[in-house]
C-alpha cells in the first residue's frame, strides 16, 4: 500500500488526547473525519477530526491524555494514495510529476520534468528540453495544461524562465 504524508502532529492540544497537526498539504477534505488516517504508517483510528485556524485537530482513539499525545510529537500523519487521489483530483504528488514527458499543443516533443523544487511561493518544475538544458519552470496553468493527471506544455518557450545551473 502507498501512502502520503500529509500532515505532522507537532504537539499535544489539551489534557484530554487531541493533537495538533501542522497540515503538509492544502487539502482541508482530508481531516474532516471521512478518511482513513495513518500514523507512521499504521492506520489508526479516531474519535474526531477538525480543521481549525490552519491545523487539523485530531483525537486520536489510542491516545488517550496529554501523557500519550506527547510520545506522538513531530510523528508524520499518512492517508493512502489511493484516498489522496480521490480528493485531491487536479492536484499532483512530486513523485507523479518527475520524469514526466511534455508535449505542446501541437503533440510536438518540448521536454522532460526531471525535479520539482519550491522556494517558498510556487511549485518549480525542473524541465530537461531537448537543447539539453535544464529550465525552472512554475508550474501554473498560464503554462502547463492538464486534464486528469495528464499534461502539456501551452508556451514551448518557457518565456522568462530561469536557466538552471548544472
Amino acid at each position: 500500500m502507498d501512502f502520503v504524508c500529509v500532515g505532522k502532529i507537532i504537539k499535544p492540544q489539551g489534557i484530554k488526547g487531541e493533537v495538533k497537526i501542522l497540515p503538509l498539504v492544502e487539502l482541508p477534505a482530508i481531516f474532516n473525519g471521512k478518511h482513513a488516517l495513518y500514523i507512521e504508517k499504521k492506520e489508526t483510528p479516531f474519535k474526531t477530526a477538525t480543521f481549525r485556524l490552519g491545523y487539523a485537530y485530531v483525537h486520536f482513539q489510542e491516545i488517550t491524555d496529554r501523557n500519550v499525545a506527547e510520545k506522538y510529537r513531530n510523528k508524520e500523519v499518512f492517508i493512502t494514495k489511493e484516498e489522496f487521489e480521490k480528493i485531491a483530483v487536479d492536484d499532483f504528488l512530486i513523485d507523479d510529476l518527475v520524469g514526466i514527458i511534455l508535449y505542446d499543443e501541437n503533440g510536438e516533443l518540448a521536454g522532460q520534468i526531471m525535479d520539482v523544487v519550491n522556494y517558498g511561493f510556487d511549485d518549480i518544475v525542473v524541465v530537461k528540453c531537448e537543447d539539453e538544458r535544464f529550465y525552472e519552470v512554475p508550474f501554473r496553468k498560464a503554462i502547463f495544461q492538464h486534464k486528469g493527471k495528464e499534461i502539456s506544455v501551452i508556451r514551448k518557450e518557457f518565456d522568462g524562465a530561469k536557466v538552471a545551473q548544472e
